[in-house]
């Protein structure tokens, strides 16, 4: 600041009582030729043709997080504007910069001079009028930048801004543009006449090249650029200010670095997973500007603004499905939440949205429901703001929320398809909640409990979707905190070593599945008696696990006394009488008694087909088993149909990554080899164990049978 002059942006007026001296020259200065504008084509592509004879003579906003590149959009428009038009839209192009009223009114009067207006009107109370005449009338290209609107109240001018009658408003020049960058996209505070264009965060492709573009391109993998940009939200000058450091450090002799300086993307990420306050972290840069948004919010009415950001800042940097988490009952009372209702809660995460705080994604319409499952609505905290705003505080909020949303009255059975568009979005906060360890143990036992309890909901739907061994981790610690929490014989703590036991089972751990199953079946038979439901469940598992290990009588006697105590219990409809039905006649399919097992094979798929449905996993699984039945009686055309057919039925439902898909698709390479077509038996049995190495891993019992069949299949020519 020079002594008796203030600067701010391009605008300088005197201190003193002199007159004003302004620029309303674009800032050019700022683009950087050397780097490109990346991730906003279509953007700029559409702010053009407004000043080509196809504008709509609307306000168009440019609001978005600060250090999203609003002014840089703005000013690489200007740029191509004068690049298409020449001098001439270059002298009608004004850049206004609107952080202080004085400095825009100024800049306002300097513009209407510009276009004409008599000097004995530009100072008087009716130059906004006069100068938009003139501008709705012009038939010549023109550009008015109003730059850093952190406070739209002040376009109000004479009139109000939303209504039309502020210091800026429509025209009616089809080749004129008044551009408005903001933080603020409320649309009540812009009114009808203005077009609201967000200036999102730069997706990872477009994100990572802006790294490369400033750090050069032997800093790292693209694998690398993409973990950084993604940490850093995809936020330009963020990633700007990263790219600028890791070139700097790459030219500095080593001699002169510190041992902690990142040289590389992987090594940035893990220095801003550092404290915030680290030197590197981008985050306090937007400090002030996320203080100045929650204030305004304050003035605004919206008391529970600061609270609300920083009780999403606790969940994971995922969306929050906030209609099944922030439900208004549990958050009432708590500090910084009394008295908060549903109105408030969704006129508040608008206004958030609104300042770019978080982005709200909403649930997809009735007709994208038709044809896949609803995915609820959500919002996201963007990383940075994350960063500055997640505290303890809310923590046990947090717990409460997610294990609320994850019970099965609320979200249903993570088994069933038709809710994993829910399980999909709950799951990242139950897994990060789980890496909260240190959080979890100071907090109270009933936080503890219900922590145990939203975990083991997310495990299940881990192992709905194939991912056993993320299950088990994760299970694991659920029997360790309920052992620890209730004790060793409490019917959850049985209830999460029986699920430990599946996730064991199909990681092809049998003995260790085995182990807990006998433990947990005969606890349950001593504190309740042999036909207590969750003892048959563990014995029936127990009969599938011993059939897995080839242990066929024993398998046939556990399975018959389940089916037996199910049919009294709950007749020959029920599901559960199904199951044992079905794995009964696994073992006789595999004891040779295959007329045996085609009767209760097909019995159970006409019982599933009634009761869940043709596309539902069980009832995949009872045709999967018939297509094994006819394959093994050497119907080969028979089985190659079904199992066709299977394999994408499943791909559809489970994916095609998932180990009952692979199954599938095994027993589908069998049969093209028995066919004797080698050479797609050999693609396809490739895809399999390529991805069951992936997924359960190479000493697998199917990985292993993938590759044994591959090394036995005949040579393919060529």
């Amino acid at each position: 600041m020079a002594a008796g002059h203030l600067e701010v942006g391009q605008l300088v007026v005197a201190a003193s009582s002199g007159p004003r001296i302004m620029t309303l020259t674009a800032p050019m200065g700022l683009r950087h030729p050397r780097y490109p504008l990346r991730g906003r084509t279509e953007l700029l592509y559409q702010l053009q043709q407004q000043c080509e004879g196809r504008g709509d003579g609307r306000l168009h906003v440019l609001y978005g997080l600060s250090g999203s590149g609003k002014t840089a959009a703005a000013l690489e428009l200007a740029h191509r504007l004068q690049s298409r038009f020449g001098t001439a839209v270059g002298r009608c192009t004004w850049w206004i910069d609107a952080r202080q009223a004085a400095l825009f009114e100024g800049g306002l009067r300097s513009v209407a001079r510009r276009v004409g207006v008599p000097e004995d009107l530009v100072n008087a109370d009716e130059v906004v009028d006069v100068l938009w005449q003139r501008l709705s009338q012009a038939d010549w290209p023109w550009l008015l930048v109003v730059d850093g609107v952190d406070d739209p109240s002040l376009l109000d001018g004479p009139g109000q801004l939303a209504a039309g009658t502020g210091w800026i408003r429509p025209h009616g020049c089809a080749c004129g543009l008044v551009l408005v960058t903001t933080c603020d996209g409320t649309p009540d505070v812009w009114g009808a006449g203005a077009v609201l264009r967000p200036v999102l965060p730069l997706p990872e492709e477009d994100a990572a090249q802006v790294l490369f573009d400033h750090a050069g391109s032997g800093i790292g993998p693209v694998g690398g650029a993409v973990r950084l940009a993604r940490r850093l939200g995809g936020l330009p000058l963020a990633l700007r200010m990263a790219g600028d450091y890791l070139a700097e450090v790459n030219e500095m002799p080593e001699a002169f670095r510190d041992a902690d300086m990142p040289a590389g993307f992987d090594a940035f990420v893990r220095a801003l997973d550092g404290p915030v306050t680290h030197g590197l972290h981008p985050a306090p840069m937007i400090a002030d500007m996320r203080r100045l948004a929650l204030d305004l919010l304050e003035r605004r009415g919206f008391g529970y603004a600061a609270a609300l950001l920083e009780l999403l800042s606790g969940f994971a940097d995922a969306p929050v499905p906030y209609t099944l988490v922030l439900r208004t009952p549990l958050l009432r009372g708590h500090d910084g939440l009394e008295g908060i209702d549903g109105t408030a809660m969704w006129r508040t995460l608008r206004a958030l949205a609104a300042l770019s705080l978080v982005d709200l994604t909403p649930a997809p319409d009735a007709g994208a429901a038709a044809v896949q499952a609803a995915s609820p609505a959500t919002v996201r905290v963007h990383p940075l703001i994350r960063d500055l705003s997640s505290t303890s505080r809310y923590f046990p909020l947090v717990v409460t929320g997610l294990a609320y949303a994850s019970d099965v009255a609320q979200a249903g059975k993570p088994e069933e398809p038709g809710t994993w568009a829910e399980w999909t979005v709950l799951a990242p906060h139950i897994l990060y909640l789980v890496e909260q360890e240190a959080a979890l143990a100071t907090a109270s036992e009933e936080v503890q409990v219900s922590a145990a309890a939203a975990a083991e909901m997310g495990a299940r739907y881990l192992q709905a979707r194939g991912l056993a061994r993320q299950a088990e981790a994760v299970f694991t610690k659920v029997v360790q905190w309920r052992t620890r929490l209730l004790g060793a014989s409490d019917s959850e703590t049985l209830t999460a070593q029986h699920n430990l036991a599946a996730a064991l089972h199909d990681l092809g751990e049998f003995a260790e599945a085995e182990a807990l199953y006998q433990r947990v079946w005969q606890a349950h038979c001593a504190a309740r008696g042999a036909d207590f439901p969750h003892g048959l469940t563990a014995r029936h598992e127990l009969g599938r696990v011993l059939h897995d290990q080839g242990r066929l009588n024993e398998a046939e006697q556990h399975l018959s006394a389940v089916l037996k105590s199910q049919r009294r219990l709950h007749g020959d409809e029920h599901g559960h009488t199904l199951s044992a039905r079905h794995e009964l006649a696994r073992v006789l399919h595999d004891l040779g008694r295959w007329e045996e097992a085609r009767g209760e094979y097909e019995q159970v798929l006409r019982a599933r087909q009634r009761t869940i449905g043709e596309d539902h996993p069980r009832t995949l699984t009872a045709l999967h088993n018939l297509a094994c039945l006819a394959q093994d009686e050497g119907l080969l055309e028979e089985a190659f149909e079904q199992f066709q057919g299977i394999h994408a039925a499943r791909s559809r439902v489970l994916g095609t990554t998932h180990p009952q898909t692979l199954s599938t698709a095994y027993r589908l390479g069998c049969v093209l080899r028995d066919r004797g077509d080698a050479l797609q038996a050999s693609a396809l049995l490739r895809q399999v164990h390529t991805a069951l190495s992936s997924s359960l891993g190479e000493e697998h019992a199917q990985a292993r049978r993938a590759a044994q069949t591959l090394r036995s299949l005949p040579p393919v020519a060529g």
